[in-house]
């Protein structure tokens, strides 16, 4: 197989690379060595290319269904909570004989992005399906893929009802078990630390009720208090420094790169996590159990998330005259580790 782009493409290597989700390297062999290179990596530039709109020499190799894997492209400075469970797909299409096609969105390529995945119109559909991961620009390429009927599933916090097919994400339970776990630990001054994004006011609204429920107070933005923050760990920073200043002796973070930011923004003011400071991540923390210390989260069984996601999609694909819309909630679990513990004077 020896592929070369069309030059009114302007394919570089780099965006094949990038596509496919393998290194430069990779993909080079693929195009010129294709023997060299493993089946599931050739597999992944072969379809990289067909996306990409890239002519293959080759007209004998059978054809491969095709999944778009579809995730907002990560802000500078913020670490994607979706890592893992992208992982996870990408390995289980791949297993079931599928090709995973790789999308990254940004708000400014969205439409570009949309006639690569089903040609001009809708009219020439390169991929059979999609599974859409988190909103903002996602949500926005999935809305134009529903407009042409793509079998596609979202996976995100986002309630509202789009009329497509999703699994949603409960932060909100996940805030209310963050609050009882505290308050069983004795800390009655909680903080929260939320993105400033469309999820906010349901995560803020959330975590005011359950403190007035658990702890029979009005819960007021002085009782309870809440810091919207820019993505980013320095952003981060700011708004655990604020928490700080209200004397809050337990901080939840509904993000990483506010984790982060809650951790770094403790090291400078020589507080020390846990005996100074509690900090309980809701969502996904890539690596909690191995950062210092070791991050207590409300985390999401990713495995039973990206199989369900799976098969609906797959039920979509394989009849979409007959496909029913899928509605459901998932609520994380509790994870114990050592940064949360009883509170301590300071």
């Amino acid at each position: 197989m020896n592929a070369e782009p069309r030059e009114h493409k302007h394919v570089s290597l780099a965006d094949i690379a990038r596509a496919a989700g393998v290194s430069k390297a990779t993909a080079s062999r693929a195009l010129r060595n294709p023997q060299n290179v493993s089946a599931g990596s050739l597999g992944k530039v072969r379809q990289a290319l067909a996306i990409l709109g890239v002519e293959s020499s080759s007209s004998d190799e059978p054809e491969v269904g095709m999944l778009a894997l579809i995730r907002p492209a990560a802000q500078t400075g913020n670490v994607d909570p979706y890592t893992r469970l992208f992982e996870i797909l990408t390995n289980r299409i791949f297993a079931q004989g599928l090709a995973a096609v790789h999308v990254e969105a940004a708000s400014d390529r969205v439409d570009a992005l949309a006639e690569s995945l089903l040609g001009p119109g809708g009219t020439e559909p390169r991929v059979q399906g999609a599974i859409v991961l988190g909103g903002g620009p996602a949500g926005e390429l999935a809305a134009k893929l529903a407009k042409y009927a793509l079998p596609q599933i979202r996976v995100s916090n986002a309630r509202h009802d789009d009329g497509i097919s999703r699994i949603v994400l409960d932060a909100t339970d996940g805030i209310t078990t963050a609050v009882q776990h505290l308050v069983h630990l004795g800390h009655r001054r909680i903080g929260l630390a939320v993105l400033r994004d469309s999820a906010a006011a349901v995560r803020i609204a959330g975590f005011r009720r359950s403190m007035a429920n658990v702890l029979h107070i009005p819960a007021t933005r002085d009782q309870a208090p809440v810091v919207e923050s820019a993505a980013g760990t320095m952003a981060g920073v700011a708004a655990a420094e604020e928490l700080l200043e209200a004397q809050c002796s337990a901080v939840i973070a509904c993000a990483p790169s506010l984790s982060f930011g809650i951790l770094e923004a403790a090291s400078r003011a020589r507080l020390d996590v846990p005996r100074d400071l509690s900090l309980l991540t809701v969502g996904d923390m890539p690596d909690a159990e191995v950062i210092a210390p070791p991050l207590s989260q409300v985390s999401y069984d990713w495995e039973a998330i990206a199989v369900s996601a799976l098969n609906e999609v797959s039920a979509m694909m394989a009849n979409p005259a007959e496909a029913a819309r899928i509605d459901y909630s998932v609520t994380p679990d509790l994870v114990l580790r050592a940064s949360a513990v009883p509170p301590q004077r300071r």
